[in-house]
């Protein structure tokens, strides 16, 4: 009956990702919903690793699903953004949906799915939803971010998911002394800002380059924020390998 919660981890050239991120997120969509899960935050990550050691791919998906009482983990091939796609951007159309439990990651998908159907259908990438009060959150699969040229502003922790990368470029950033500020965005302002993108295990960080068939202009500082995180993941992959070095 959609009573479970899930994660999305990627494997790029035989690093896996944020692994404790993603299992430590796991735990709280769980709590969230009233489930508890029967295996540790450590247990689940060896899980991972010995899965992640046994695939012969070194670049694909892992998913984790844990349903009632049952955890299960498998591998899934992943999707490749195309070079042109960071580089011109990509179409998100909107659609109107909440998702029932914001900071959860459960299996209650229909809204999401019908959602990101429409945006499939007409060509785009994703679709961003947006509430009862007329406010766009997030994507289906996917967090906003936007800009009026010089700052950087995301939605409410309070009001989204609050996404791996979301939190990693955040981080990324504030290394960086660049502050994102959490700022409501609505409907009617999406004209008011000059750039959006979006972010995802999948996606990294990706420019929007139309909303509903309206072309926005990619800013200076949108390239910047995807060079940036570039670099973070390049030193994440530099100090997994001097750990497996010492291992």
């Amino acid at each position: 009956y959609g009573y479970g919660v899930y994660e999305t981890l990627k494997v790029r050239n035989g690093v896996l990702y944020f692994p404790e991120l993603y299992v430590e997120r796991l735990f709280h969509s769980a709590e969230v919903i009233g489930m508890q899960i029967v295996y540790s935050r450590e247990e689940i990550i060896r899980f991972i690793r010995a899965l992640v050691d046994s695939v012969v791919q070194d670049s694909f998906n892992v998913k984790m699903l844990f349903v009632g009482k049952e955890l299960y983990i498998f591998a899934l091939n992943s999707h490749y953004l195309m070079e042109k796609e960071y580089r011109d951007g990509v179409k998100v159309v909107i659609c109107e949906g909440e998702r029932q439990f914001v900071q959860a990651k459960t299996l209650n998908m229909l809204m999401s799915y019908l959602a990101y159907t429409k945006a499939k259908a007409e060509g785009a990438y994703d679709a961003l939803l947006v509430d009862k009060d007329g406010y766009v959150r997030e994507g289906t699969r996917t967090n906003l971010f936007f800009t009026d040229g010089n700052k950087l502003f995301t939605p409410p922790l309070s009001d989204v998911l609050n996404g791996v990368t979301r939190i990693t470029l955040l981080d990324a950033l504030q290394k960086k002394g660049i502050v994102v500020e959490e700022r409501m965005l609505k409907l009617s302002e999406l004209e008011k800002y000059k750039g959006y993108f979006l972010t995802s295990t999948s996606s990294k960080v990706l420019p929007i380059s139309q909303i509903d068939g309206k072309k926005v202009e990619i800013p200076a500082l949108v390239r910047e924020v995807m060079k940036i995180y570039d670099e973070y993941l390049e030193e994440y992959v530099k100090g997994r390998k001097v750990e497996a070095l010492k291992i």
